[in-house]
């Protein structure tokens, strides 16, 4: 079904009520966290079944029918009260534990908030797909037309920071250039198939989202191809100033040139035509790429102290902030285009997120370091869905076009839809977690 395109007006309201929906599941993974470690860390499955509890179905909720309540102040008072209230809880029910033998407090090379931060990225996205096809998904969260804020317009960006956190040059990745291009052939193949299959069973789609042909997979697999060699060129000291410098130019012919191409809705008369969305959102995230590697590269925290972690969290959060404001005042903030406003905008949902991420792992490994011998800081639905992040949104997008064409979506009640989100969700996390059990998983 074709997505639903919106315009907004209230940029403040939108952009905090984006920010409140996105939020709350740093909260609810520390609650999975928690539980899983004090009571069910030998029992896996049930474990399972829990964070699906905790994680899946409130965000379903949040996004559909609990949505007009997150900027409510009473609710948010209401959900901080709980969330400290389980805190206490598993703080006394660990105090309780017999001590183990005292260790070092030390961390692992694997940062167990970042795969936290890109798990909530997939899941959020995912939910959202389906979810914006019912009526009990609120409008005003649908893609924006040409600028503004919305859940939807974030979860292709958010996706793109998810894979510029993790990119292989950051990890000791030993053929990064085997490594990358195995991944774009793979994004380019899904990218084929999706054009091919939309095309052969009349699946509407928005051409106002990425152009007549092109989407996400070839808006993916394009983006980490061109980092690929811009990183192989350019000393990675020195990515800040380039992720400016196209961020700039960018820019800069956006408001010469691109923006009235773009917006242009008649002037589709050719291949380049077609695709004008696609190819000049491009850049736009081949900027928002190199700046999430410099994010990762800025907050890195092993062998650091606590303090000048969070010092830099802050910084980049504020820094991400800043620009938002100021390129939202000055030329709008629109998926659209990815322009700058756009992309400062991903950064600092992004870095928000990971700080809270961050904070919530700290506080699990303190509290639990010298009372259980086995805790985990990643819930066990979160490892799985990280460990195919790719195949988690594929089947999420087959799964949302066999529901829209077996289902008249704009007809069915509030109860069905969300029976059916939970049924939907259920199929996609069953399916990473029993490949992560099999340890298979896609190059990317």
């Amino acid at each position: 079904m074709e997505a639903d395109i919106t315009e907004n007006s209230d940029n403040f309201h939108d952009a905090l009520e984006t920010l409140l929906l996105v939020v709350p599941t740093s909260f609810l993974t520390t609650i999975a966290t928690f539980l899983t470690s004090l009571f069910f860390i030998s029992h896996k499955r049930i474990a399972l079944i829990v964070e699906f509890i905790i994680l899946v179905i409130p965000n379903i909720l949040i996004q559909t029918v609990w949505s007009e309540y997150v900027t409510d102040p009473i609710a948010i008072f209401y959900f901080l009260t709980s969330f400290t209230c389980i805190t206490f809880f598993a703080y006394f029910c660990s105090w309780w534990r017999r001590p183990i033998l005292p260790t070092r407090l030390t961390y692992s090379i694997k940062k167990d908030f970042i795969t936290n931060c890109r798990s909530t990225v997939n899941l959020l996205s995912v939910i959202a797909i389906l979810a914006v096809d019912f009526l009990i998904f609120p409008r005003h969260h649908s893609k924006t037309h040409k600028t503004g804020f919305s859940l939807m317009d974030v979860g292709v960006g958010l996706f793109v920071f998810a894979n510029g956190i993790v990119a292989p040059q950051t990890r000791k990745v030993v053929d990064v250039r085997s490594k990358t291009i195995k991944g774009f052939v793979v994004l380019l193949i899904l990218g084929f198939a999706r054009l091919l299959l939309t095309k052969l069973i009349n699946y509407s789609v928005s051409e106002i989202e990425y152009g007549v042909h092109w989407n996400f997979f070839f808006t993916l697999a394009f983006t980490k191809i061109i980092c690929y060699y811009i990183l192989h060129y350019i000393h990675i000291d020195h990515i800040f100033i380039t992720a400016c410098l196209i961020t700039v130019v960018h820019e800069t012919l956006i408001q010469l040139f691109f923006k009235r191409w773009v917006f242009d809705v008649h002037h589709r008369e050719n291949l380049l035509d077609a695709n004008k969305e696609g190819l000049v959102s491009t850049f736009g995230y081949v900027a928002l790429y190199l700046f999430s590697i410099c994010f990762n590269l800025t907050i890195r925290y092993r062998d650091r102290k606590f303090l000048i972690t969070m010092r830099r969290f802050f910084f980049c959060t504020l820094f991400a902030l800043t620009l938002t404001v100021y390129c939202n005042y000055h030329f709008n903030v629109s998926r659209r285009l990815a322009n700058a406003g756009y992309v400062f905008w991903i950064l600092f949902i992004g870095s928000l997120m990971s700080w809270l991420f961050f904070i919530a792992e700290r506080g699990t490994r303190k509290m639990f370091h010298e009372k259980l011998k086995n805790y985990i800081c990643v819930p066990h639905l979160y490892d799985a869905i990280n460990f195919n992040g790719l195949i988690f949104f594929l089947v999420g997008n087959v799964l949302t076009g066999l529901v829209n064409k077996s289902v008249k979506t704009k007809l069915v009640n509030s109860v069905n839809s969300i029976w059916i989100l939970t049924g939907y969700m259920f199929v996609n996390c069953f399916v990473v977690v029993v490949l992560k059990w099999k340890n298979m998983k896609i190059p990317t």
